[in-house]
Parts: structure tokens; sequence; C-alpha cells
């Protein structure tokens, strides 16, 4: 299907390749998960359909990574010859009493679970026996990061549901052409493809060493000062912060746990209109006062702790698949209780760390750290768990959606663990933000409290934006006498200072 195959490049990148060979550990495993709460057990057979067709169009479900041998060429996605829906599609019964902790649990379990690199790297599970008020089945899709990032899911997630209870009639599309290639074709292609390619890139690096020396030549000052910053750039990405991690969170287990908030869309985009912040500048401000309650709720004293997030590096009309995305890193304050000031600070970092040149500094040297030996893989995984918390933030589906016959009541996100604390995930869908947590227990000993806090935290800075602000009294003129005239507006006065009182003090 060559339509289809324009949204990915069959080439493994170094980035991806990092990823999968972190699912040798429990510690580093990436991989995504994403609930959707179900009104109804959807129609199986329905929902199989489904994810046959978006296997068709979002081509990564159907391939999977062949590594060449004596590390000669490079590896690909490439389509499954043995690829089987049934492996990846499966049906289960929620732990009783099938409530939502009883899915969270269950979802945990499955996240945490390794993949089979030699299939393609996804899998689905219909939970079915859920009483959970109107909730009657889950849908549980799990997705190896290296097959793409939040955005990538986004457009799978767009392509299995749709908008109405009744089976969409699709266009019927032909099934990708299996590829049989092993380790060892893949190597000899990459070797003929080098010998082949030796003069032509020989002569490109000649030429791109003129281009370089002319500019050098010309522009010595501008070329020279170019360089400068990006090495400058790097070695602050790359340095040691001088944030340091919470002693709060510094255990480390294989112990996980899921957790969920939400919050009406509406009144977080009014909450961020009223501080001048955007939703995401309120959501990690959330963030930090979360941290900052639950820091404080434990009698732990911390300035600030270091927190990463991912930056999208599509453009705006882009629809490419795979990932595309790089890591800012900047420092949560946990002292600022205004939210204002603590926004100011969080936007000010947010926008020093996109403007560095470096930024996508991992990408340059993921080829070199994919070739590690294994210690020091496992060296390089011990410098992630130095963060404290990773966020994400991904915008969702705005309008109601089903699969199989059964509307999606509810969509919760959850992100890989590798190494660090705490991960927290904020997707939209429906008019509703949706928070996924998932936490190392170890680190986050008192998971239950640390949702309250950051719940707690969320609606205070909700229900402070709806208060308006005080009114400022009316000086008073020195008068010798005051007349009966002079008296009523102020009584009117008084009265409407304790109407806007009591609409204040509503929620």
């Amino acid at each position: 299907m060559t339509e289809n195959h324009s949204y990915f490049n069959d080439k493994v990148d170094a980035l991806e390749l990092l990823m999968l060979r972190g699912e040798a550990s429990a510690k580093t495993r990436s991989a995504m998960l994403s609930v959707a709460l179900l009104d109804e057990v959807p129609n199986f057979a329905a929902v199989r359909e489904t994810f046959e067709y978006a296997s068709r169009q979002f081509i990564r479900l159907r391939q999977h990574v062949v590594l060449p041998a004596l590390g000669i060429g490079s590896a690909r996605w490439v389509i499954d010859p043995d690829f089987n829906l049934d492996f990846h599609l499966k049906r289960i019964s929620a732990p009783s009493p099938g409530q939502l902790r009883d899915i969270l649990d269950t979802a945990s379990h499955i996240l945490n679970t390794p993949m089979d690199t030699q299939r393609p790297l996804w899998e689905v599970f219909l939970i079915e026996g859920v009483k959970d008020g109107n909730t009657k089945a889950a849908l549980v899709i799990k997705m190896h990061h290296a097959v793409s990032d939040g955005m990538g899911g986004l457009l799978l997630l767009k392509l299995l549901f749709n908008n109405s209870r009744e089976q969409v009639n699709r266009t019927p599309l032909p099934q990708p052409i299996p590829e049989d290639i092993n380790s060892m074709t893949l190597s000899r292609r990459g070797l003929n493809r080098a010998l082949g390619s030796a003069l032509p890139t020989l002569n490109r690096v000649i030429r791109s060493g003129a281009t370089h020396a002319k500019e050098l030549l010309q522009h010595p000052a501008e070329y020279i000062d170019g360089l400068r910053q990006q090495i400058e750039s790097a070695q602050r990405i790359l340095a040691n912060s001088d944030c340091h991690a919470s002693p709060l969170l510094m255990r480390r287990s294989l112990a996980r746990q899921l957790d969920v908030l939400e919050f009406p869309l509406e009144e977080l985009k009014h909450c961020a209109k009223n501080l001048n912040a955007s939703v995401n500048d309120l959501y990690i401000a959330a963030i930090a006062g979360g941290l900052q309650r639950y820091h404080k709720a434990l009698d732990c004293e911390h300035d600030a702790l270091p927190l990463a997030m991912p930056v999208n590096l599509r453009s705006t009309d882009d629809t490419n698949g795979g990932n595309h995305f790089t890591a800012a890193r900047i420092n949560l304050p946990l002292t600022e209780s205004d939210p204002k000031r603590r926004i100011a600070l969080i936007k000010s970092q947010v926008r020093s760390a996109i403007a560095e040149p470096a930024i996508n500094i991992m990408s340059r040297v993921a080829p070199l750290l994919v070739h590690l030996p294994t210690a020091a893989f496992n060296e390089l995984g011990d410098l992630a768990s130095q963060l404290d918390v990773q966020a994400s933030n991904v915008p969702g589906l705005r309008e109601t959606a089903y699969i199989g016959g059964s509307r999606i009541l509810k969509l919760y996100p959850f992100g890989p663990l590798p190494g660090i604390p705490l991960m927290l995930v904020m997707m939209s869908h429906d008019g509703v933000c949706y928070v996924g947590s998932h936490c190392d227990t170890a680190a986050i000993s008192k998971p239950a409290l640390f949702m309250q806090c950051l719940n707690d935290e969320f609606n205070e800075l909700i229900v402070a934006s709806k208060t308006p602000p005080p009114r400022a009294e009316t000086p008073r003129k020195n008068t010798v006498k005051a007349t009966s005239a002079s008296k009523a507006p102020a009584r009117k006065k008084t009265a409407n200072a304790e109407i806007a009182t009591a609409k204040g003090s509503q929620p």
C-alpha cells in the first residue's frame, strides 16, 4: 500500500532503537497505554474488523523490527509475514468486583509486561464484566513508544473511533504485502547499498566540507558564533542541573500504580485565560503545586525538582506517524504559592528550554548511544532516574466517540516510567481533560495522598479563577455633615459588596 507507507519511514531511527533496547529491562520499558471506559460491551467482531482496517492504514500495526546481522546496515520496520491479528487482540474478564480500581490494576499489569519484539509492538485487551456506574466494559490499548509518540498515537485513535454507534462503511483497503526479510538479508542489502553509494557519499562529504569552508571564509564571525552557540547549548542540556532530585522520591522499585483525575476542559481554559496562561502552563503549574502539597504533607522541604516534557517537532499540518519529538527540561518550583508567579517562572523556563539551539541533541547522540554495551547502556538508564517527573500533554478527540457500537465514556492516558518516580499524561476527550498518573510506589510511597494533593491544587486554581477580584473602595470625601441623600448610596454600596462577596465564596 504505497499511500499508507508514506506516513512512516521504514528505517528504524536510533532513538527508536534505544527504546527497543530498553524493553530488555523492567526499569527501562517504554510502552504507552490508554484505557477507554465503554457504556456497553462492544461487538467483538466489529472491534476486530476495526483493528483489521486500521492495521492496513496505520501500517506500524503490521510491522516489526528486523535488526541487521553483524551490525552491517540499518534496522528496518518490515511488514510481518506472520502477522496474526488474534495475537494482538484479546478478551479478558475484569477482576471482581469490576470497579475502576480493578481495571486500572489490570491495565498496570498489562503496561508493565514485556512485549514480544519479534512481532508488531502493540496489544489490545477488551475487559468485560465491568460493573462501575454506567461503565460496562473497558478497552485497553498498549503500544510501544518505538512505534510512535503520543501525537502519532492520536492518529491511530482517530482511525479506530467513529462518531456513531452504527458500523461505518469504509472504503476497502488492500492487505499490505508481507516482507520476508531476515537479519542476513538486511545485512547483505546494507553492504551492497554501502558499496554502491560509497563514491557518491564521499563526493557529498567533500562538497559539504567545501561549503562549510566557504561559509567560514566568507562569514567567519557568524559561522564561529553559530558553532559556539551549538556547543554551549549542548553543554547546558547535557550538564548536571543545579536542581537536585527530591530526597522524598529517591527510592526505586518495580512496583507500579496507575491513578486518574478528570476536569472539565472549559473550566481549565477559563482558568488559564484568567492567569494569562495556556492550558499546558496551567497543567505544569498544577503539578508543581500538587508536589508542593505532597512534600509539605510528608514534612519534606524541597525548593525545586527536575521535570522533563516532550516537545513536538511536527509542523502544524504534519500527519506523519512515528516519533518526532525531543525533550525539554525545567526546574519545577515547589516554593512559589502564587499561581501567577509560579506560571511565569515555568513559562520563562519552558521558553528558554525550547529556544536552545541544541534542543534536539538526543537525536544526534542516539546513533552513538545505541551501540553501547549492556553495562554502559544500563548506566545510561540510571542517568534518566535523576529526573523526578515527566509530564506530557496530548490533544485528544473533541467529539463523542464510539467503537464496536459502544460509546467511549472516558479515555485515560498513561505514559512509560523509564527509571523515574512519576509520569503524568493529560489528554482531552469530549470536553473533559483526563490526567493519568503512572508512578513507582517506592518513590511515591503514598500515591492516594499525591493524587489528592494534585486534585486539590487543580480545584483550587479553578475556583480561584472563578472568584472576581475584590472591588476597590471609593474614597470618601471629607464633609462636615453627611446628609440623608449621601447616606443612601453608601447603604446600597455596602449591599452590593455583600452580594459580590457571597458570589465570590461559591465554588
